[in-house]
């Protein structure tokens, strides 16, 4: 799997972050750097994630060091989860959408046509 994102360099970028349950704790992953943290609290784990991922930035800048660094991306099993969850998200998504429009344009003769009392 190749990954294609936006390439980063110190003068501007973009960095994906992303936690997941696994048995009885939550991973943390700064798939951008190839970071990783573990733990159960998830505002926690997300503080430390960009606590860590600052902090690269900061040294790759700082010490003029190669934009190789800054699209050092996590292991491809860690993508492959990150977009199992998004299209997960996205199919949540539409389905609520899909439910929510067919809701909105109902029609009902005792109102006398569409029910706009229904729009969300």
């Amino acid at each position: 799997m190749r990954i294609k994102r936006p390439k980063n360099t110190k003068e501007k970028g973009f960095i994906e972050f992303f936690i997941y349950p696994e048995k009885n704790k939550l991973v943390g992953v700064c798939l951008t750097f190839d970071i990783v943290v573990e733990g159960e609290n998830p505002n926690k784990i997300m503080k430390d994630l960009k606590d860590a991922a600052f902090l690269h930035l900061k040294v790759v800048v700082k010490n003029k060091l190669s934009d190789n660094l800054l699209n050092r991306y996590a292991p491809k099993e860690y993508w492959e989860k990150y977009f199992s969850a998004l299209e997960s998200l996205k199919r949540a998504e539409l389905s609520k959408r899909q439910k929510a429009e067919s809701f909105q344009l109902r029609y009902e003769p005792s109102l006398g046509g569409l029910n706009s009392a229904f729009a969300c």
